[in-house]
Protein backbone atom coordinates (compact mmCIF):
# COMPACT_ATOMS: atom_id res chain seq x y z
CA UNK A 1 0.00 0.00 0.00
CA UNK A 2 1.82 3.48 -1.61
CA UNK A 3 -0.11 5.51 1.27
CA UNK A 4 0.94 3.71 4.26
CA UNK A 5 4.81 3.38 2.61
CA UNK A 6 4.94 6.55 2.53
CA UNK A 7 3.39 7.53 6.02
CA UNK A 8 5.74 4.95 7.36
CA UNK A 9 8.69 6.65 6.03
CA UNK A 10 7.66 10.14 6.96
CA UNK A 11 6.97 8.95 10.54
CA UNK A 12 10.50 7.58 10.82
CA UNK A 13 12.30 10.23 9.62
CA UNK A 14 10.57 13.14 12.02
CA UNK A 15 12.69 14.07 14.83
CA UNK A 16 9.60 14.78 16.90
CA UNK A 17 8.96 10.95 17.40
CA UNK A 18 11.91 10.25 18.62
CA UNK A 19 11.72 13.53 21.10
CA UNK A 20 8.44 12.23 22.32
CA UNK A 21 9.86 9.42 23.07
CA UNK A 22 12.75 10.44 24.94
CA UNK A 23 10.17 12.74 26.66
CA UNK A 24 8.06 9.73 27.97
CA UNK A 25 10.80 7.75 29.05
CA UNK A 26 12.53 10.68 30.67
CA UNK A 27 9.10 11.05 33.27
CA UNK A 28 8.69 7.28 33.75
CA UNK A 29 12.81 7.26 34.51
CA UNK A 30 12.16 10.54 36.76
CA UNK A 31 9.35 8.23 38.56
CA UNK A 32 11.24 5.57 39.38
CA UNK A 33 14.27 7.50 40.97
CA UNK A 34 11.68 9.24 42.80
CA UNK A 35 10.45 5.59 44.56
CA UNK A 36 13.24 5.02 45.29
CA UNK A 37 14.50 7.56 47.18
CA UNK A 38 10.67 8.24 49.03
CA UNK A 39 11.21 4.31 49.98
CA UNK A 40 14.79 5.10 51.46
CA UNK A 41 13.92 7.93 53.57
CA UNK A 42 10.96 5.98 54.78
CA UNK A 43 13.35 3.10 55.55
CA UNK A 44 10.48 0.66 54.58
CA UNK A 45 12.03 -3.02 55.10
CA UNK A 46 11.12 -5.45 52.30
CA UNK A 47 8.25 -7.31 53.78
CA UNK A 48 6.34 -3.82 54.08
CA UNK A 49 6.72 -2.21 51.49
CA UNK A 50 4.57 -1.94 48.84
CA UNK A 51 4.80 -4.50 45.22
CA UNK A 52 6.01 -3.05 42.06
CA UNK A 53 2.37 -2.83 40.89
CA UNK A 54 1.36 -0.18 43.76
CA UNK A 55 4.64 1.43 43.03
CA UNK A 56 4.79 2.00 39.01
CA UNK A 57 4.00 5.66 37.81
CA UNK A 58 0.28 4.70 37.24
CA UNK A 59 -0.73 3.35 40.16
CA UNK A 60 1.21 5.12 43.34
CA UNK A 61 -0.27 7.29 45.72
CA UNK A 62 2.68 8.60 47.78
CA UNK A 63 4.94 9.30 44.66
CA UNK A 64 2.13 10.43 42.61
CA UNK A 65 3.20 12.06 38.67
CA UNK A 66 -0.31 12.17 37.48
CA UNK A 67 -0.67 16.09 37.04
CA UNK A 68 1.97 15.34 34.41
CA UNK A 69 0.41 12.23 32.52
CA UNK A 70 -2.94 14.25 32.40
CA UNK A 71 -1.10 17.54 31.36
CA UNK A 72 2.00 16.65 29.51
CA UNK A 73 1.54 13.24 28.09
CA UNK A 74 -1.50 14.42 25.35
CA UNK A 75 1.03 16.91 24.07
CA UNK A 76 3.92 14.62 23.82
CA UNK A 77 1.96 12.22 21.96
CA UNK A 78 0.30 14.71 19.65
CA UNK A 79 3.74 15.67 18.59
CA UNK A 80 4.39 12.66 17.09
CA UNK A 81 2.69 12.71 13.92
CA UNK A 82 -0.78 14.23 14.62
CA UNK A 83 0.53 17.64 12.75
CA UNK A 84 1.96 15.68 9.60
CA UNK A 85 -1.01 17.17 7.43
CA UNK A 86 -0.75 20.41 8.78
CA UNK A 87 3.06 20.54 7.62
CA UNK A 88 2.07 19.38 4.29
CA UNK A 89 -0.61 21.82 3.42
CA UNK A 90 1.53 24.62 5.11
CA UNK A 91 4.42 23.76 2.96
CA UNK A 92 1.78 23.51 -0.20
CA UNK A 93 3.59 20.34 -0.63
CA UNK A 94 0.15 18.43 0.14
CA UNK A 95 -1.57 19.14 -3.95
CA UNK A 96 1.35 17.48 -5.41
CA UNK A 97 2.01 14.73 -2.99
CA UNK A 98 -2.40 14.16 -3.83
CA UNK A 99 -1.47 13.88 -7.51
CA UNK A 100 0.14 10.43 -6.61
CA UNK A 101 -1.84 8.99 -3.71
CA UNK A 102 -5.07 8.10 -3.01
CA UNK A 103 -6.13 11.56 -0.84
CA UNK A 104 -8.70 9.56 1.38
CA UNK A 105 -6.60 6.43 2.24
CA UNK A 106 -3.49 8.48 3.11
CA UNK A 107 -5.39 10.62 5.25
CA UNK A 108 -6.86 7.48 7.11
CA UNK A 109 -3.65 5.40 6.79
CA UNK A 110 -2.26 8.59 8.17
CA UNK A 111 -4.91 8.41 11.52
CA UNK A 112 -4.19 5.05 12.00
CA UNK A 113 -1.15 5.32 12.22
CA UNK A 114 -0.82 8.03 14.64
CA UNK A 115 -3.01 5.94 17.38
CA UNK A 116 -0.80 2.68 16.55
CA UNK A 117 2.01 4.46 16.93
CA UNK A 118 1.73 6.55 20.32
CA UNK A 119 0.11 3.71 21.84
CA UNK A 120 2.96 1.28 21.48
CA UNK A 121 5.54 4.51 22.63
CA UNK A 122 3.39 4.98 25.75
CA UNK A 123 2.56 1.22 26.63
CA UNK A 124 6.39 0.73 25.96
CA UNK A 125 7.88 3.81 28.40
CA UNK A 126 5.07 2.88 31.13
CA UNK A 127 6.02 -0.78 30.54
CA UNK A 128 9.69 0.01 31.47
CA UNK A 129 8.58 1.75 34.46
CA UNK A 130 6.36 -1.23 35.82
CA UNK A 131 9.29 -4.22 35.32
CA UNK A 132 12.09 -1.80 36.46
CA UNK A 133 10.23 -1.19 39.68
CA UNK A 134 9.33 -4.96 39.76
CA UNK A 135 12.58 -5.92 39.77
CA UNK A 136 13.44 -3.63 42.70
CA UNK A 137 10.75 -4.26 44.34
CA UNK A 138 9.11 -7.32 43.84
CA UNK A 139 5.98 -8.60 42.04
CA UNK A 140 2.39 -9.41 43.67
CA UNK A 141 -0.17 -8.33 46.42
CA UNK A 142 2.01 -8.16 49.28
CA UNK A 143 0.52 -5.34 50.02
CA UNK A 144 -2.01 -3.16 48.15
CA UNK A 145 -2.28 0.80 48.04
CA UNK A 146 -4.55 0.39 51.25
CA UNK A 147 -1.97 -1.01 53.26
CA UNK A 148 -4.28 -4.39 52.72
CA UNK A 149 -2.20 -8.06 53.13
CA UNK A 150 -2.59 -10.24 50.48
CA UNK A 151 -5.34 -12.38 52.39
CA UNK A 152 -7.43 -9.24 53.15
CA UNK A 153 -8.28 -8.57 49.29
CA UNK A 154 -11.50 -7.35 48.96
CA UNK A 155 -13.41 -6.14 45.49
CA UNK A 156 -14.69 -2.55 44.19
CA UNK A 157 -17.17 -2.20 42.34
CA UNK A 158 -16.72 1.30 40.95
CA UNK A 159 -12.86 0.53 40.26
CA UNK A 160 -11.71 -0.21 36.78
CA UNK A 161 -10.76 -4.17 36.45
CA UNK A 162 -10.52 -4.44 40.12
CA UNK A 163 -11.63 -8.14 40.34
CA UNK A 164 -8.45 -9.21 37.91
CA UNK A 165 -6.45 -6.79 40.60
CA UNK A 166 -7.27 -9.29 42.98
CA UNK A 167 -6.96 -12.50 41.38
CA UNK A 168 -3.91 -11.42 38.70
CA UNK A 169 -2.72 -8.30 40.12
CA UNK A 170 0.55 -8.56 37.07
CA UNK A 171 -2.50 -8.83 34.34
CA UNK A 172 -4.19 -6.07 35.88
CA UNK A 173 -0.98 -3.75 35.13
CA UNK A 174 -0.47 -4.68 32.27
CA UNK A 175 -4.42 -3.68 31.32
CA UNK A 176 -4.14 -0.19 32.81
CA UNK A 177 -0.77 0.33 31.31
CA UNK A 178 -2.56 -0.19 27.96
CA UNK A 179 -6.18 1.38 28.72
CA UNK A 180 -3.98 4.67 29.47
CA UNK A 181 -1.88 4.06 26.40
CA UNK A 182 -4.55 3.61 24.42
CA UNK A 183 -6.63 6.95 25.79
CA UNK A 184 -3.56 8.96 25.21
CA UNK A 185 -3.22 7.45 21.30
CA UNK A 186 -6.77 8.19 20.95
CA UNK A 187 -5.98 11.58 22.25
CA UNK A 188 -3.32 11.90 19.29
CA UNK A 189 -5.63 10.48 16.49
CA UNK A 190 -8.24 13.19 17.54
CA UNK A 191 -5.80 16.31 17.47
CA UNK A 192 -4.74 14.83 14.14
CA UNK A 193 -8.55 15.07 13.07
CA UNK A 194 -8.43 18.82 14.52
CA UNK A 195 -5.51 19.50 12.93
CA UNK A 196 -7.55 20.21 9.75
CA UNK A 197 -9.30 23.27 11.36
CA UNK A 198 -6.81 25.19 12.97
CA UNK A 199 -4.23 27.88 11.65
CA UNK A 200 -1.56 28.02 14.46
CA UNK A 201 0.42 24.68 14.44
CA UNK A 202 0.60 24.90 18.44
CA UNK A 203 -3.16 24.52 18.45
CA UNK A 204 -2.61 20.90 17.31
CA UNK A 205 -0.65 19.82 20.49
CA UNK A 206 -3.39 21.75 22.91
CA UNK A 207 -6.50 21.27 21.72
CA UNK A 208 -7.50 17.77 22.50
CA UNK A 209 -6.40 18.93 26.36
CA UNK A 210 -8.50 21.76 26.31
CA UNK A 211 -11.11 19.73 24.90
CA UNK A 212 -10.59 16.83 27.50
CA UNK A 213 -10.68 19.94 30.21
CA UNK A 214 -14.11 21.69 28.70
CA UNK A 215 -15.98 18.16 28.76
CA UNK A 216 -14.25 17.62 32.20
CA UNK A 217 -16.01 20.04 33.38
CA UNK A 218 -19.17 19.83 31.64
CA UNK A 219 -19.74 16.37 33.06
CA UNK A 220 -19.53 17.52 36.46
CA UNK A 221 -22.29 19.89 36.47
CA UNK A 222 -24.06 16.18 35.81
CA UNK A 223 -22.25 13.92 38.11
CA UNK A 224 -20.59 12.02 34.93
CA UNK A 225 -17.04 12.12 35.76
CA UNK A 226 -16.97 8.86 35.58
CA UNK A 227 -16.64 9.28 31.85
CA UNK A 228 -14.17 11.82 32.33
CA UNK A 229 -10.79 11.14 30.01
CA UNK A 230 -9.01 13.04 32.57
CA UNK A 231 -10.11 10.18 35.69
CA UNK A 232 -9.57 7.65 33.01
CA UNK A 233 -6.21 8.74 32.66
CA UNK A 234 -6.02 8.30 36.09
CA UNK A 235 -6.74 4.23 36.69
CA UNK A 236 -7.18 4.62 41.00
CA UNK A 237 -10.31 7.09 40.05
CA UNK A 238 -13.54 5.81 40.25
CA UNK A 239 -14.60 4.24 37.14
CA UNK A 240 -15.71 1.18 35.80
CA UNK A 241 -14.95 -1.18 32.32
CA UNK A 242 -18.14 -0.24 31.15
CA UNK A 243 -17.00 3.41 31.51
CA UNK A 244 -13.79 3.51 29.61
CA UNK A 245 -15.57 1.17 26.69
CA UNK A 246 -18.02 4.30 26.52
CA UNK A 247 -15.03 6.38 25.60
CA UNK A 248 -13.00 4.13 23.73
CA UNK A 249 -16.03 4.41 21.34
CA UNK A 250 -16.94 7.66 21.98
CA UNK A 251 -13.30 9.23 21.21
CA UNK A 252 -12.95 7.55 17.55
CA UNK A 253 -16.48 8.58 16.29
CA UNK A 254 -15.54 12.63 17.18
CA UNK A 255 -12.63 11.71 15.31
CA UNK A 256 -13.86 10.20 12.12
CA UNK A 257 -16.65 12.65 12.21
CA UNK A 258 -14.11 15.90 11.98
CA UNK A 259 -12.10 13.66 9.62
CA UNK A 260 -15.39 13.02 7.30
CA UNK A 261 -15.15 16.94 6.02
CA UNK A 262 -11.49 16.77 5.16
CA UNK A 263 -12.41 13.28 3.39
CA UNK A 264 -14.88 14.69 0.84
CA UNK A 265 -12.25 16.76 -0.92
CA UNK A 266 -11.81 15.35 -4.28
CA UNK A 267 -7.93 13.75 -5.17
CA UNK A 268 -5.94 16.61 -7.09
CA UNK A 269 -6.21 15.43 -10.82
Amino acid sequence: MKELKYNLRCLFSRKELYLAFIGLLVVNLFHILMVIDYNSNWNLVYENEYRAEYLYILNNFNVSLNSIIVLLFPILAATTFSDASFVENKNKTDNLLYLRLNRKKLILTRFLLVVVVVFVLCFLSFLLNYLSLAYIYGSGNALTDVQSPAFYLGTTASAFLDSIRVSNVQLFTILTIGHVSFLLSLLAGLAYSLSFFVKQKVLIYVLPLLLIIGIEFFLSLFDLVSYSVIAQLQPSSAFSLQHAIVTYIALPIVSLILLFFPLRQKDVL
